[in-house]
């Protein structure tokens, strides 16, 4: 495990061997699986579950949970990257080797939908697998006029391409520099 000061993790929070802590924070009873990277300012939330080697990039929150009791977590499965400054909160579910563009906010009441194919498909609270979701917005009319509201848009599936693209700290730990 590699943890870079001021990094925080709490007591009660679970940190697998081989993650990097970069000045970031971990809160109780949040769980971090191996070879996982949490960049500079992020925040893993109250009980977050997050998997193998996930990127959370630079300023990503990931919302906690104490209370209610039946509360869900949030929860990030292996090989996703969240780029930076994204918000990720409210019991979200990314299924494995998702990909979020930078900026992105998913929130249980976020519209999440599937522009990639012939017809839109809508999901909430829920991220496919290997799915790459970028920020936004959809027009929306209001007595008081029509405004846009922000959506997170599905604009394909990982390819081959994109593995390469998001799999830097892998080829890092391979060729053994530091990060």
């Amino acid at each position: 495990m590699r943890v870079v000061p001021h990094a925080i993790a709490r007591y009660g929070s679970y940190l697998a061997p081989g993650i990097v802590m970069m000045p970031s924070y971990v809160n109780i009873g949040a769980y971090v699986d191996s070879g996982t990277l949490i960049d500079t300012w992020a925040t893993v939330g109250s009980c977050a579950q997050v998997g193998k080697n996930v990127h959370v990039g630079g300023g990503v929150i990931i919302g906690g949970v104490l209370e209610p009791v039946q509360a869900k977590p949030v929860i990030i499965e292996n090989n996703c990257f969240i780029g930076s400054k994204s918000i990720i909160v409210e019991g979200v579910h990314l299924e494995r080797e998702v990909i979020i563009g930078a900026n992105t906010t998913i929130s249980k009441s976020t519209y999440i939908v599937d522009v990639s194919g012939i017809e839109p498909v809508e999901y909430r609270g829920f991220v496919p697998s290997r799915s790459v979701v970028i920020n936004g917005s959809f027009p929306r009319k209001f007595p008081a006029g029509e405004y846009n509201l922000p959506v997170a848009l599905i604009v394909g599936k990982r390819r081959e391409s994109t593995d390469k693209k998001a799999s830097l700290n892998e080829a890092l730990r391979q060729n053994n520099v530091p990060i």
